[in-house]
């Protein structure tokens, strides 16, 4: 056995091949480690950045400007929940967009999650008209009509008819119908690498009190599949640096069958 391992040794040919293919698999295996840890530093970066931007979204409030057109103008600046990793803060807001929009458990397929808090302080110009029914009963319209433009709208129409007996009024009947048309205006844009819900409305009596934007990732479809080391058994045919039965290294066509080690940064 002795005489074996010293023929082993003595042979530098295959010393030299030895040891060449251990410095090839030490420096492959350090390259894979590299890539794991650069992966494993992106990461990490992207969920350090996703919670700083949601600290910094919730000490953000509502900023209400104008437009060109004078009209207003709602901005905020938006959260960004991980699905793949929800915290139970988190997973508690999101409860009330399921439940409003009637959306699937895991929010598949939804990219944000948007909501408006409004109100409207309305004040009319009514025009009245009044018909005389009978000696003591008289029926007065109210009318008004406004075109606020860009599909904002207000018609008011309504009648009371009065009575009047024993020296007082009495209100026999009353009906009003409202009908309002408010368009509003959204877009998500992102400002100095954070996105801000933005907001407007052209309707005068109109007020955004609050506006809320939710962009939803998953980190983990997200990824790309992640590529594994390995050990392949395989067929090989090819042309390069051989080591023959003698011992001996030459160039030349091979065919054989091989265990490899692959490293994930050379697969593609």
């Amino acid at each position: 056995m002795k005489d074996k391992i010293k023929n082993i040794l003595s042979n530098k040919s295959l010393v030299t091949f030895v040891a060449g293919a251990l410095l090839c698999l030490l420096f492959l295996k350090q390259c894979n480690s590299i890539e794991n840890l650069k992966q494993d530093v992106k990461l990490a970066q992207e969920d350090a950045g996703r919670q700083l931007n949601n600290f910094k979204a919730a000490q953000d409030s509502v900023t209400i400007l104008r437009n060109d057109n004078g009209d207003q103008l709602a901005q905020i600046r938006s959260f960004e929940f991980d699905l793949s990793n929800l915290e139970s803060s988190q997973a508690k807001l999101t409860k009330k967009y399921k439940k409003a929009l009637a959306l699937n458990d895991d929010l598949k397929e939804v990219n944000s999650l948007i909501s408006a808090n409004l109100e409207i302080t309305d004040s009319l110009d009514v025009t009245t008209t009044t018909e005389t029914i009978d000696t003591t009963t008289t029926k007065v319209t109210f009318a008004s009509s406004e075109d606020f433009g860009d599909g904002n709208s207000r018609n008011l129409t309504g009648f009371s008819t009065f009575k009047y007996e024993f020296e007082q009024f009495k209100v026999l009947e009353t009906k009003f119908e409202l009908t309002q048309t408010l368009s509003l205006m959204a877009a998500i844009e992102n400002v100095d690498g954070a996105d801000r819900l933005k907001l407007s409305t052209s309707y005068p009596g109109l007020v955004i009190k609050d506006i809320e934007n939710i962009n939803l990732v998953n980190s983990r479809l997200n990824r790309k599949d992640q590529k594994k080391s390995r050990w392949l058994v395989g067929f090989g045919v090819g042309y390069g640096i051989n080591l023959n039965n003698n011992q001996v290294i030459s160039t030349g066509p091979s065919i054989g069958v091989g265990l490899y080690w692959s490293p994930k940064f050379l697969q593609f």
